[in-house]
């Protein structure tokens, strides 16, 4: 098999644009390039703090994960279970989902989440196995 020519590039800037004969079909085509939109900033989350008053259970599981170790937490109310999951997977870069009343987080670093759960305001945290 014969090697292949190398293709070099050209540093010129195009000279024909396909779509140029479009805006004469156009009665109301604006002149020149389109203004850029101006970009719309997420909007902020409230910030509500959560109550976590109660006694959570950090604790590793492997059985029924297909082999990954995840991180479960009990004791929360099931109320807030979906925007602490939410918060939790943004700010420690892990995947996550609620099964019942535990929140589980896709990671097996169950101390670090633990810590995030105190930095969020949590009383009393307790670590499992």
């Amino acid at each position: 098999m014969a090697k292949r020519p190398k293709i070099t590039a050209d540093t010129a800037p195009l000279t024909s644009n396909p779509f140029a004969g479009l805006s004469a079909l156009i009665p109301d085509a604006p002149a020149g390039e389109p203004a850029p939109s101006p970009i719309d900033e997420a909007p902020s989350e409230p910030s509500v703090t959560p109550d976590l008053s109660g006694r959570l259970v950090v604790r590793r599981q492997k059985r029924g994960q297909g082999g990954k170790t995840v991180t479960c937490v009990e004791g929360l109310d099931p109320d807030l279970i979906p925007a602490l999951l939410t918060r939790l997977k943004r700010e420690l870069g892990c995947s996550g989902r609620v099964d019942g009343a535990v929140l589980v987080a896709g990671t097996g670093d169950h101390g670090r989440v633990a810590s995030w759960l105190r930095a969020a305001g949590a009383a009393r945290v307790v670590l499992g196995n």
